[in-house]
């Protein structure tokens, strides 16, 4: 029967034994007969005790627990990169400690700060939005502790990472866009220190010069990648009384929540204005009208991110590893139905 709280005294009041004698039992200890170990063992069992993780890395110095910090829990981006870090890390026995820093500094540094005692092995990442100073980080690394980005790039040397190619993700969506006969395309992008959103950009003005289109100013927004900001832009490009050709929006938070106020405003898309997101949410395909979006395959990031943790923990060198999107078209891109060489997900 396994009882609740059950310490290492009650194995040695149940025997007549020592404390002491108990714990060097259960630690393989040579001073202890095998007689007297197998009988702690067995009681061990019996009722139900199990060593504390934490106390065990404390007296050790050794630990089998790895952290990781994402941006939003409530994303399916991540959601499905922690699933691949589990399916790895898991496999080696190894446990996980998943935290959330809400894309605020503030959280994310006294997360970092807590795993950073005794708690982790190591810590795999995507760095909150707001971050712009990364000293905590560099701390872990300076520390011995190994540190692996997924999904965003921190500017610091000694670190694994595994992202998607968010510059020709971008870059294939803008042309796709062009295309379907678009000239005037707008870029909704994220805030500037993100380096996905950097690399989205950029993808987004390649298209557009190697097509020959002229970008004006007005063309980029900048702004949190929400559904609130997304319903405000789409707002103010209504009162303004001249909408784009298209816009490619660097998230689908963003550009679902802008297709509705679109629509409730008389707006058909793609006909009057043409839309691709990022992400590929399972939800975009029953959208109305569906939305094209480009897939990043987190699952396979999270599992690379596992694997190049744990070879971190076992000494190996930072490796990059740097995935192909997928433009997957629905709905709403085709303004013209024009052909375009990427599959169609009706």
């Amino acid at each position: 029967m396994k009882h609740k709280g059950v310490t290492i005294f009650d194995i040695s009041k149940r025997l007549g034994i020592s404390a002491s004698t108990v714990s060097r039992a259960l630690n393989g200890s040579k001073l202890i007969s095998e007689q007297t170990r197998n009988k702690v063992i067995e009681e061990a069992k019996k009722i139900g005790f199990r060593p504390n993780p934490f106390a065990v890395a404390l007296k050790t110095g050794k630990t089998k627990t790895i952290g990781m910090i994402v941006p939003l829990i409530n994303r399916n981006y991540f959601v499905e990169a922690i699933a691949g870090v589990e399916e790895t890390i898991y496999a080696a026995d190894y446990d996980l400690i998943i935290a959330s820093s809400g894309n605020f500094y503030s959280r994310e540094k006294k997360i970092v700060e807590s795993m950073a005692q005794g708690k982790v092995v190591g810590v795999i990442a995507a760095v909150a939005a707001e971050t712009t100073n990364y000293d905590h980080y560099k701390t872990l690394i300076d520390n011995g502790i190994p540190v692996v980005m997924f999904d965003r790039l921190m500017p610091l040397p000694g670190m694994s990472s595994v992202v998607q190619d968010d510059f020709q993700g971008a870059y294939n969506a803008t042309n796709h866009l062009i295309q379907q006969g678009c000239r005037k395309i707008f870029h909704y992008r994220g805030l500037q220190n993100v380096s996905m959103w950097n690399a989205r950009e950029k993808g987004y003005r390649q298209a557009m010069a190697d097509a020959g289109i002229e970008i004006s100013k007005n063309w980029v927004h900048t702004a949190l990648t929400t559904p609130e900001e997304g319903a405000k832009y789409a707002e103010r490009l209504i009162l303004r009384g001249t909408l784009p050709d298209a816009i490619l929006f660097s998230g689908d938070f963003a550009a679902k929540a802008a297709m509705e106020v679109f629509a409730a405003n008389g707006v058909n898309i793609p006909k009057d204005i043409a839309i691709v997101g990022f992400v590929n949410e399972p939800w975009d395909k029953y959208l109305t009208p569906p939305l094209s979006s480009v897939e990043q395959f987190p699952y396979n990031i999270g599992r690379d991110a596992g694997r190049l943790m744990l070879n971190a923990i076992n000494g190996e060198p930072p490796q990059k590893i740097v995935y192909n999107t997928e433009l997957i078209i629905r709905e709403s891109s085709l303004k013209y139905n024009h052909y375009c060489p990427v599959k169609v997900d009706k």
